[in-house]
């Protein structure tokens, strides 16, 4: 996959089929909008092109309703789910203010028709992009009349009568419901991060545990509590437990990830590690013992060893 990470870089001289848009989380209803973008290159014989930002734009203007957008892929992890999707071409233009001001008919004749050769625009029945968001299907429509290239609009890929989004899989994901965040990503949710020093309280109860700290402060962290999950390290996978919290019967630390990986020894400090969400399996609580706080962790355990 080829990967232009500025307007400079673009050495595109064919026509092309163009998607554009930040894609975060890469969800299902995403996927539909890149299959009809494989169908429609091929169909015309144009090169396939995804042109998404970084950083994400609500991270530059700010959020739409008042809250700190968190995210569900970073840059990188949407760049290696792009190349396992096939996609051939990817244009990340970086994002700042002066570019958000950016009218949507200018970045379509400066970008997309003199830098691409677009052809063909397809998008998001709820796409919208440039200055005050103007530039939607309809507008593109006569624009694309005007400059000789064609839009198609992709309806929604709905599961279990929601429409997939990624504003969807965030409330899913804040609410702890992994199953459903799953489903519409087509993939377990997954966090990364480095291995840092903890306070060694889960080895003193016999599960010694990986506190990480995330690559990206943005991340959106899930609910919370204890879940099972997959922890990939080392090019292997193993089963594990994760806890999300503040630890209250040790009086209470700040947000901490820890996960005990079942099965496993050995010193992992400063190493990388992916942890793939699978169920969420209570909430976090205080405990009157250590005792009875160890008696929680081996049932969990059990718990987690057969999901």
């Amino acid at each position: 996959m080829k990967v232009f990470r500025n307007l400079a870089e673009i050495d595109i001289a064919e026509p092309t089929a163009v998607t554009v848009g930040t894609f975060d989380g890469l969800h299902l209803g995403h996927q539909k909008v890149l299959q009809a973008l494989s169908r429609k290159a091929k169909e015309k014989g144009y090169l396939e092109v995804l042109v998404t930002f970084y950083p994400h734009p609500q991270l530059v203007v700010g959020p739409k309703h008042g809250k700190k957008i968190e995210l569900l892929t970073t840059l990188e992890e949407k760049l290696e789910i792009l190349e396992k999707l096939g996609v051939p071409a990817v244009l990340v233009i970086p994002f700042d203010r002066e570019f958000a001001r950016t009218p949507y008919r200018e970045f379509v004749t400066r970008i997309l028709r003199e830098k691409l050769h677009v052809k063909a625009m397809v998008i998001g029945y709820d796409h919208a992009f440039g200055r005050n968001r103007e530039g939607n299907p309809e507008t593109l429509r006569k624009l694309g009349q005007e400059l000789g290239f064609e839009v198609e609009v992709v309806e929604p890929y709905y599961l279990d009568g929601l429409a997939v989004s990624s504003t969807q899989i965030r409330r899913f994901l804040q609410k702890g419901q992994i199953e459903m965040a799953n489903k519409m990503l087509g993939r377990p949710y997954s966090l990364r991060g480095k291995v840092v020093q903890g306070k060694g309280r889960g080895r003193e109860l016999g599960f010694p545990t990986a506190n990480i700290r995330l690559n990206h402060p943005d991340r959106l962290i899930p609910r919370p509590g204890v879940y099972a999950v997959d922890v990939r390290l080392r090019g292997e996978r193993y089963r594990g437990m994760m806890n999300i919290g503040h630890r209250p019967t040790f009086n209470f630390d700040p947000l901490t990830l820890e996960i005990h990986i079942i099965n496993f020894r050995g010193s992992i400090y400063g190493e990388e590690l992916i942890v793939e969400f699978k169920k969420f399996i209570r909430e976090e609580r205080k405990f009157q013992s250590l005792a009875e706080l160890k008696k929680q962790l081996l049932a969990d355990k059990e718990i987690c060893e057969n999901i």
